[in-house]
């Protein structure tokens, strides 16, 4: 699911693994936790552009603006995500080194994506190399839900949570 917010819902913050970027197959040292951020601080400035800033197994996450005014998305149970200044087909060329991060623009929105899950980076053994097939993604009907509401800033996200599933 991807969904552009407006760019001032720039904060972040999420009950699943953090606080750097994981996946299914390069998670053991994103712990569990409560987390908060900006969609700055979310950019990984990889020399090539690609897809990155995914967070898995998230129960929550919340995206607020100055005020706390903000949307919260539940994972029914749970959900990986990004949000980042640049949609995923930005982060996307043709053959590798095509693209360099001084060569796309940020957008004026967040793109918030809430996905059943991605698969796994691979590259064991180098960079080449596809994800052990435990953490594919095979071709099959898949899924998932999630509910959305919004929140204030006096609103407990866990609580809310809580009642939301």
């Amino acid at each position: 699911m991807k969904m552009a917010l407006p760019e001032e819902f720039n904060r972040i913050q999420w009950y699943g693994r953090g606080p750097h970027e994981n996946y299914v197959d390069r998670k053991n040292s994103a712990f569990v936790g409560v987390y908060k951020s900006s969609v700055a601080e979310m950019i990984v400035p990889y020399v090539s552009i690609q897809e990155y800033g995914n967070r898995v197994d998230a129960r929550w996450v919340a995206l607020a603006n100055e005020e706390g005014l903000g949307l919260l998305a539940v994972g029914m149970p749970q959900l990986d995500f990004s949000a980042l200044p640049y949609t995923a087909e930005d982060l996307t060329q043709d053959k590798r080194g095509a693209k360099h991060p001084v060569d796309i623009a940020k957008r004026d929105f967040v793109s918030l994506n809430l996905d059943y899950g991605q698969m796994g980076v691979g590259g064991d053994d180098s960079w080449g190399a596809f994800p052990h097939p435990q953490y594919q993604l095979r071709v099959r009907e898949y899924a998932y839900a999630f509910r959305l509401r919004p929140f204030s800033k006096n609103d407990d996200l866990t609580a809310l949570s809580k009642i939301l599933f």
